[in-house]
């Protein structure tokens, strides 16, 4: 890559931002959750306005890059996955938006919070979330695979969370011995909440994909690295 060009430095500073932001938002809406935090869950709204703006803007100036320097092999590998990525961090900001508002509807349920299984996989989705951001910025083949790796933890952890969800659900009843509408309400956002921590998760592992892709130039796919851990 052209290491010296005002576009490519640009375009590191801005890949360094959108990781922060990211980072910074996943991490916040955890916190939202555990501390039933209402003001920072609607914060998160705003910095998803900013994240979505660097995202058009890195993909501009990618695209600038190649038209004005036709980079090759790593370098080209580079700025192809920024693009791509750069719908990735979005994606992961717009998910935890979602899961920032589904956390406000749910401040008056109790029992939520104290579900170890929505805990367990918030934190894995959390790191997973984290660890893509810091490979990507580095380039960190080793961190990224490891997150390629542990995407099937965090399908298992989703499974497990919503049977608890589900449960719970099942053994709330009104007085008159009827499924209880608040409780049922309480349950679909909690599902709508796992649901979306796994995307977040996949697009991590999306992330940690294009890290390999970008200093190996070929497709590190979960499925394939999986069979060569049990080989080992």
């Amino acid at each position: 890559m052209y290491l010296n060009s005002a576009e490519y430095k640009e375009l590191k500073s801005m890949v360094a931002y959108i990781c922060s932001i990211t980072q910074e938002m996943a991490q916040n809406s955890f916190d939202a959750y555990t501390n039933k935090d209402i003001k920072k869950a609607q914060y998160i709204r705003e910095r998803d306005k900013e994240l979505d703006s660097y995202s058009l803007k890195m993909d501009e100036l990618s695209g600038k890059i190649i038209a004005l320097y036709w980079p090759r092999g790593s370098d080209m590998r580079y700025i192809l996955s920024t693009i791509k990525t750069s719908s990735d961090f979005e994606r992961i900001g717009d998910h935890c938006k979602k899961i920032g508002k589904q956390i406000v509807k749910l401040q008056n349920s109790s029992f939520i919070f104290e579900m170890s299984s929505i805990k367990d996989l918030f934190e894995n989705v959390i790191m997973a979330v984290t660890s893509a951001c810091d490979a990507y910025y580095r380039l960190d083949v080793e961190k990224a695979e490891d997150i390629i790796k542990n995407d099937t933890k965090i399908d298992i952890l989703k499974s497990a969370a919503i049977k608890d969800i589900i449960q719970f659900m099942s053994s709330c009843k009104s007085e008159t011995g009827e499924a209880a509408v608040p409780d049922l309400k309480t349950g679909i956002n909690l599902i709508n909440v796992a649901r979306r921590l796994e995307r977040m998760a996949d697009h991590a592992t999306n992330i940690a994909e294009a890290v390999c892709y970008i200093v190996k130039g070929t497709h590190e796919l979960k499925d394939s690295l999986n069979e060569e851990c049990a080989s080992n």
